[in-house]
């Protein structure tokens, strides 16, 4: 099942003001990787990134306004090096599992805190724990 289509039917049943849209991205640059957040409203393509184009997360498609996050955890081999064999290869920091957990961390406080202004930074740890 793509997630476009499970997200669209969830949608059809709940119809939201808005989808938040949370996702992996590839990077160019290994110095990005899990450094930076991309926010956009437009949707995301997940896996256009390496290569594997999905259906898009996006208003055309959900029928509301996707505001799409993302966090570079993968880049392009021949990036790091000329070796032609590292074409289509792609990398990840070898410690992602914890870089993962603080991105996620970081997404859940912002999210948290925009859209519930009465919460605590001591609540938002309750829920996120």
């Amino acid at each position: 099942i793509e997630s476009a289509q499970a997200i669209r039917s969830a949608c059809s049943i709940v119809s939201p003001d808005c989808v938040i849209a949370i996702d992996a991205l590839a990077s160019g640059e290994a110095a990005r990787l899990c450094r930076s957040v991309q926010i956009c409203d437009t949707g995301i393509s997940p896996g256009s990134g390496v290569g594997n184009d999905r259906a898009a997360v996006n208003e055309e498609f959900l029928g509301c306004p996707v505001i799409a996050v993302g966090v570079p955890t993968v880049t392009d081999a021949s990036a790091l090096t000329d070796d032609a064999s590292a074409e289509r290869l792609f990398v990840t920091p070898r410690n992602i599992d914890e870089l993962v957990r603080a991105s996620s961390k970081l997404i859940a406080y912002g999210i948290n805190l925009a859209l519930h202004r009465g919460l605590s930074i001591a609540d938002i740890d309750a829920l996120i724990e």
